[in-house]
């Protein structure tokens, strides 16, 4: 290996300790509650360091998300490979969406934060240009699914795909931060647990993609 090559794959092998100190801080403080100061404390990097691999704390978001991104692609696409109808196949996807978000909090934290900037508060930084793209695929995977489950009959014809697309995950988002913000709240006033709230926000999708009439 190159001098050039071990360099590489050093800055590399540091840029992701960054990301995981970063989500570790997440998991406990939260993202608001994570600062960089305290990332060069855990790192034992000074923050000069810590810019020279992510400019300011946005950034820093922004390529956790983009890596919950590339997560969230890899599962679309194992769905997507077992050829199932295409409502089938959205269907799984919504289920591979709660797992995710259970079993990956921290990128659901990173996503939240991300998702409550306004356009004020939004940067353009590197890792949210390649974010978008990467949701713009997310995207193109669903809407693929849906062309398919009409050409098939499995969903009902008229969906307007801009709109579901955007409620879809609107709607995934806004159930698993009730979720996690509220689960105790509506468990001891609806006797609602967690699964039951994800059941029903499934057969919710389901019930659109089927039977509402245009």
């Amino acid at each position: 290996m190159g001098i050039k090559e071990r360099k590489e794959r050093e800055k590399e092998h540091r840029r992701r300790t960054i990301l995981k100190a970063a989500k570790k801080l997440i998991g406990r403080y939260g993202v608001d509650g994570m600062s960089m100061n305290q990332l060069a404390e855990s790192t034992e990097l000074n923050k000069a360091t810590l810019y020279l691999y992510f400019s300011n704390k946005d950034d820093l978001i922004d390529a956790i998300v983009f890596e919950a991104l590339i997560r969230l692609e890899k599962l679309f696409q194992e769905v997507v490979a077992r050829s199932l109808n295409g409502l089938d196949t959205i269907m799984l996807i919504s289920d591979s969406m709660f797992d995710f978000y259970r079993k990956y909090s921290v990128y659901f934290y990173a996503m939240n934060h991300q998702e409550r900037r306004n356009a004020a508060e939004r940067m353009e930084t590197p890792y949210s240009v390649k974010g978008n793209e990467k949701a713009a695929a997310l995207f193109q995977i669903l809407s693929d699914c849906i062309d398919k489950g009409i050409a098939e009959g499995s969903i009902r014809e008229g969906i307007d795909t801009r709109s579901f697309l955007m409620l879809f995950f609107a709607h995934i988002y806004g159930v698993m931060h009730t979720i996690n913000s509220k689960a105790d709240v509506y468990e001891d006033v609806l006797n609602l647990d967690a699964a039951s709230i994800e059941r029903s926000a499934r057969k919710m999708i389901a019930y659109y993609l089927k039977n509402i009439p245009i």
